[in-house]
C-alpha cells in the first residue's frame, strides 16, 4: 500500500503506532474524517493481542462464535478494505519530540504533528523466559504447552490464571496448581468453574531451571502475571503504575501526543473499550486540526 507523506522532509498531520483495536479504530476514523494519517505496526498483521487468542471472545457484542484470531483478522481486513494507509513489519526504535514528533524505525523516519500511542500491553514475564515448558501469558503460548497427563503450575491469581487453569484441565492435565502471592483477584465466577484446582496463597519461590515451586516438581509453568504497557523508547510519559498518563480526551501532558487503549490503563481493558478510546482520540485530533 502506498503511504502518504513519508519522506523525511514532510510531516503527517497524524501518525498512529500500534495496530490493535485502539490503533485500528483511531486510524479508520481519522481516515474517514479526511485526516491524512498513517498507521504503523511492528508485526506482520493487525489485530493486537487478539491475534494470540484461539478462544471464542464472548465479551464483544455481535461477534458470537468468533475467536480472538477471527476478530483480529476482521480488523485487519477492515483497514485494508477501507484504504487506510498502513505499514506492517515496522517496529519503532525511538520517538523524538523536538519540533513535532519524529518516529524512527529501522529503515525510515516519519514526522507527524500529532502522534498517537496505541502500542497496548504485553504479558509480564517477571523473572521467567519463554521455553517449551514455560508459557508467558495466555492464548497461543499456553496452547503450545504439552499438558495432557502433566502437572501444571499456574503462577498468578487473576482472571487469566483461572481461565488458563480451566483450559489446561479441559485438555487433560493431571493436576493444576495455582500459586498467588496475595489474595486472589480473579472473579468468583471463574474460581467456581474449577473447584478441582489446587490453590495456594502466599509467598512462593518458583525455579524455572528445576521446574519447581517451593521445591515441589512440575512439568510446566504458565506465567500469568498480567500485562505491562509497551511504550517506545524516547518517551517519558508513564505514571507510577507504568501506563501512559492521559486526560479525558486521550492527550498526554505533551501537546499533540495522544494515547489510547490498553497502554493508558484508562478504562477497563478490553477490545470494545480500546476501540472506543481510539475513536475518541481520532475525533479530538480532527477537531484540533480544524
Amino acid at each position: 500500500m502506498s503511504d502518504p507523506a513519508t519522506s523525511p522532509s514532510s510531516s503527517l498531520p497524524a501518525l498512529i503506532i500500534g495496530g490493535g483495536p485502539a490503533g485500528c479504530a483511531c486510524a479508520l476514523w481519522l481516515h474517514k474524517l479526511g485526516v491524512n494519517t498513517l498507521l504503523i505496526e511492528a508485526s506482520d498483521r493487525l489485530g493486537g493481542l487478539q491475534r494470540l487468542s484461539p478462544y471464542e471472545n464472548l465479551w464483544i457484542p455481535g461477534v458470537q462464535g468468533r475467536t480472538g484470531e477471527a476478530v483480529a483478522a476482521a480488523l485487519h481486513a477492515h483497514i485494508v478494505a477501507g484504504g487506510v494507509p498502513h505499514r506492517l513489519n515496522t517496529a519503532v526504535t525511538r520517538v523524538e519530540t523536538a519540533d513535532g514528533f519524529t518516529v524512527i524505525t529501522k529503515d525510515q523516519s516519519f514526522r507527524a504533528c500529532h502522534l498517537v500511542l496505541a502500542t497496548g500491553t504485553r504479558p509480564a514475564a517477571g523473572p521467567f523466559r519463554p521455553s517449551p515448558n514455560v508459557a508467558i501469558g495466555p492464548g497461543h503460548p499456553m496452547e503450545a504447552l504439552r499438558v495432557e497427563g502433566q502437572r501444571i503450575a499456574i503462577l498468578g491469581g487473576g482472571d487469566n490464571a483461572f481461565d488458563q487453569a480451566r483450559f489446561v484441565l479441559q485438555r487433560g492435565a493431571a493436576k493444576v496448581t495455582i500459586f498467588s502471592r496475595s489474595r486472589l483477584r480473579a472473579q468468583p465466577l471463574l474460581q467456581q468453574m474449577i473447584p478441582q484446582a489446587d490453590i495456594r496463597i502466599g509467598p512462593y519461590a518458583a525455579d524455572q531451571d528445576r521446574l519447581s515451586v517451593n521445591g515441589e516438581p512440575f512439568d510446566a509453568f504458565g506465567v500469568m502475571y498480567g500485562f505491562e504497557a509497551h511504550v517506545p523508547h524516547g518517551l517519558s510519559v508513564c505514571n507510577a503504575k507504568g501506563y501512559v498518563e492521559v486526560d479525558r480526551h486521550g492527550e498526554t501532558a505533551t501537546p499533540g501526543l495522544w494515547a489510547c487503549g490498553d497502554v493508558t490503563d484508562y478504562w477497563h481493558p478490553c477490545v470494545t473499550t480500546s476501540a472506543a478510546h481510539g475513536i475518541q482520540v481520532a475525533k479530538q485530533i480532527s477537531l484540533r486540526l480544524q
